[in-house]
């Protein structure tokens, strides 16, 4: 019993311990956080271009070439992308401009309708004529300096935008040159005896956060063009536009597919008819379906499991804290702290043995229930031969 309790004192201990530490790093980066931004996308570049320097440098390439040949690929397939693309998005979104007043006068129609309906309601909704009032209401100074102030910060952010977009890159390339320096650095720095629980939990988070901005990007891609072909079928204005949001928003979990559909269920009520609409909530219900039950697990290869309530909750939290960007980062942060939690527990509180651990991490990371195509790509591989 006095073990026990001893136990229980050392874990409780420990638990204070490391939330100190996480509040200590938390709050220090909150101050610098604004390296993050550009930290985050560089280490996107590298989570999905290191297999292929890796391979290279295999093959006996030298790694600055085979990054410099990976950032070449890389660029050039996008390069191709927009020069296919562009010109008919280009001319889509200026129907669209011209299409906009329209649009908008549709949907204005349609709240002064409501507004009007629910004179008698318990709640009201408000009509266009309230609506702006509220949102532009006082003096014409007033207005002009909001305005100036607004346009101010829009080009803050702008430039901050640019300034990541160009920065990333370039701490991206240095960090696919360097990293098995990098990685010799950072396991030279860890205790012998720590050594082989270090690398598993490192392992670990480094399948779970590659794989899913990898398989996130892919999945996002492949959405994309479902949807744009679908709509395209329908004959939906504007079809090309709304799958590439659509595929866009898909990077987010859970929110994202519902994002990019609600402007084609509304370009279809305002330009076309109901069933056209219906049409496109079809499309949408069933490339996400496509997505759930084929593409992603054999794309993501389950890198990120956890349940969607969990995800729901690290989407409000991380877009809360971080937007756009917290928003991105949500679902892998959820998933680096199940794996640290899931390894303390089982190795300092339970004390399961490392290579139970290891043996037990192994299954759930390649767990059951694949899914149908993960089930085929598996039993496609061949049975591994046992030594000697």
């Amino acid at each position: 019993m006095s073990e026990r309790i001893r136990r229980a004192g050392q874990v409780a201990w420990a638990v204070v311990g490391l939330v100190a530490l996480v509040a200590l790093v938390g709050l220090v980066g909150w101050w610098v956080r604004v390296v993050w931004p550009p930290l985050i996308l560089a280490g996107a570049i590298v989570f999905l271009l290191n297999p292929g320097v890796t391979a290279l440098h295999r093959r006996g390439l030298p790694r600055v070439a085979g990054t410099a040949l990976s950032y070449l690929a890389f660029f050039a397939v996008v390069a191709l992308a927009v020069l296919i693309v562009a010109p008919l998005a280009l001319n889509q979104a200026d129907d669209l401009d011209d299409e906009l007043p329209l649009v908008r006068a549709d949907i204005e129609r349609w709240i002064n309708d409501r507004a009007e309906q629910s004179q008698n309601w318990i709640v009201k909704f408000p009509s266009v004529g309230e609506l702006e009032s509220e949102v532009g209401g006082g003096e014409s100074s007033s207005r002009l300096r909001d305005t100036f102030a607004t346009l101010r910060d829009f080009g803050g952010r702008v430039f901050h935008v640019v300034l990541i977009l160009v920065l990333a890159p370039i701490i991206a390339f240095y960090l696919l040159v360097d990293l098995p320096r990098l990685r010799i650095v950072a396991e030279s720095l860890v205790p012998d005896r720590a050594r082989d629980e270090v690398c598993l939990v490192a392992t670990r988070l480094n399948r779970a956060i590659g794989g899913f901005f990898r398989g996130q990007l892919l999945v996002a891609l492949i959405i994309g063009v479902l949807v744009s072909i679908g709509l395209a079928l329908v004959e939906l204005p504007f079809w090309l536009l709304v799958g590439m949001l659509a595929g866009f928003s898909n990077i987010v979990p859970l929110i994202g597919p519902w994002v990019g559909a609600v402007p084609g269920v509304i370009i279809a009520l305002t330009t076309r008819d109901i069933s056209t609409a219906v049409w496109v909530v079809a499309i949408m219900a069933g490339a996400q379906q496509v997505d759930n039950h084929f593409i992603s697990p054999l794309v993501m290869q389950r890198a990120v499991k956890l349940h969607p309530a969990a995800v729901m909750l690290a989407l409000l939290t991380g877009g809360t804290l971080g937007g756009f960007f917290g928003l991105l980062i949500a679902v892998p942060a959820a998933a680096v702290l199940k794996i640290l939690v899931s390894h303390l527990w089982h190795t300092y509180v339970l004390g399961e043995p490392l290579e139970q651990v290891a043996d037990n991490a192994e299954m759930a990371d390649h767990g059951s229930a694949p899914g149908v195509v993960r089930k085929v790509a598996d039993e496609s591989q061949p049975e591994p031969v046992a030594p000697g």
